[in-house]
C-alpha cells in the first residue's frame, strides 16, 4: 500500500510500509541467505544456492540462484548423471540451473497473492522452481505452493525462516545457523461431541494429533505428537481474513506449578490437564463453519492449517 499522511503533520499514518525500510528488510534478508545459503528440504536433502543477486526488472521475486540440477525437487535421472559428469570433469559445468526466490513480508505471513505473481513471473522467465521464503504462511498460499506445478507451470517450496531474522544483529549468523528449513502442517481430527439433551445444539472438538517437522541438526524427518508441541491455539469461526484465538493450549512447558502458587487459588485439576491438553473444549458450530488451528514449533514457526468441518466430519 502506499504511504499516506492523513495529519498533514508530515509522519507517515496508513501503517504502509516505507520504501526505505522495505529495501532495508530485503538488503538484510539478501545478506542472511548469502550467509546461509543452505535450505534444508524433506527427504534428507539440502540444496546449496550460489551466485544469490537480486532479479533485473522484477516486480515480484525478491532473489535469484543458481542451484545443482540434481537436487532441485523434481529432478531428472539424467539431471544427475550431467551433474556426476562435470564432477569429474568429464563435461563443462553448465547443469547448474535458475531459481527464483521470494521474501515474504517482514510484519505478516506470505499471501496467495504472492505467492501467484511470482509463480507466474517465475515461470514466464523460465526459472527452474520457485522458493518462497517466509516467517508465516496463509493457508490458502501453502495449498497454492502444493499445487504449483499444475496452477503456475513452476514447482515451488515453501521455506520457513527462523524470527530470529527480525532480531538483526542481536545474534549471530553464523553459516552453521540452522536459519531456513522445512516445516509441514499440523495434523488434525475434528469430531462430534456427545449431546446431553436432546435440544442441544450440535457441538464438536478438535484434537491435534500432532506436526511433521524436520530438522537440520540431523537432517532427519520428524514426526511430532501433538503434546510436544509448546503451543497450540483454536479459532472455531475462522473467517480467512485473521486469526482469532478462541482457544489456547501449552502442552509442552512446566510453568503450571509455577502459576497455581502465583494465583494463590485453588483450582480443579481438570483446568490445568485442559489447558495442557491436545483435546479442545466443545463448540457450536455449523456444517459449513471453517475452524483454524495455529501450532508454534519448537523454532518458533507459526504453522496453521485450515477445515470445514462438514468436509472433516464426512470424509471421517
Amino acid at each position: 500500500p502506499t504511504p499516506v499522511d492523513y495529519e498533514g503533520d508530515g509522519i507517515e499514518d496508513s501503517g504502509a510500509e516505507l520504501p526505505e525500510s522495505y529495501a532495508s528488510f530485503m538488503d538484510r534478508m539478501l545478506e542472511v541467505l548469502r550467509r546461509n545459503p543452505s535450505l534444508q528440504l524433506p527427504g534428507n536433502r539440502t540444496v546449496e544456492l550460489r551466485n544469490i543477486r537480486p532479479p533485473a526488472k522484477s516486480m515480484s521475486i525478491s532473489a535469484e540462484a543458481m542451484v545443482d540440477a540434481g537436487l532441485l525437487p523434481g529432478a531428472t535421472l539424467g539431471d544427475v548423471v550431467d551433474e556426476a559428469e562435470e564432477k569429474r570433469g568429464d563435461r563443462l559445468g553448465l547443469s547448474g540451473k535458475p531459481v527464483a526466490i521470494v521474501f515474504g513480508p517482514e510484519n505478516g505471513a506470505v499471501s496467495e497473492k504472492l505467492v501467484f505473481n511470482a509463480g507466474k513471473e517465475a515461470n514466464a522467465r523460465n526459472y527452474s522452481h520457485l522458493f518462497i521464503i517466509g516467517f508465516a504462511i496463509q493457508p490458502n498460499a501453502r495449498e497454492m505452493i502444493d499445487n504449483a506445478e499444475s496452477a503456475m507451470g513452476i514447482g515451488a517450496t515453501y521455506v520457513a525462516a527462523t524470527p530470529d531474522i527480525l532480531m538483526g544483529d542481536l545474534l549471530k549468523t553464523m553459516r552453521s545457523s540452522q536459519i531456513f528449513s522445512v516445516c509441514g502442517l499440523p495434523e488434525i481430527r475434528i469430531e462430534k461431541a456427545e449431546r446431553r439433551e436432546s435440544d442441544d445444539p450440535e457441538k464438536y472438538f478438535v484434537s491435534l494429533l500432532g506436526l511433521d517437522t524436520f530438522n537440520p541438526a540431523t537432517m532427519d524427518a520428524e514426526s511430532v505428537e501433538g503434546h510436544d508441541v509448546p503451543a497450540w491455539f483454536l479459532d472455531t469461526d475462522y473467517n480467512e481474513l485473521s486469526f482469532h484465538v478462541s482457544q489456547a493450549f501449552f502442552p509442552r512447558t512446566g510453568a503450571w506449578e509455577n502459576l497455581k502458587k502465583a494465583l494463590r487459588a485453588g483450582y480443579d485439576e481438570s483446568v490445568w490437564d485442559h489447558l495442557n491438553g491436545t483435546v479442545s473444549a466443545p463448540f457450536e458450530a455449523q456444517l459449513d463453519t471453517k475452524i483454524a488451528v495455529k501450532v508454534i514449533d519448537t523454532r518458533g514457526n507459526e504453522l496453521m492449517v485450515v477445515k470445514k468441518i462438514g468436509e472433516t466430519i464426512s470424509k471421517g
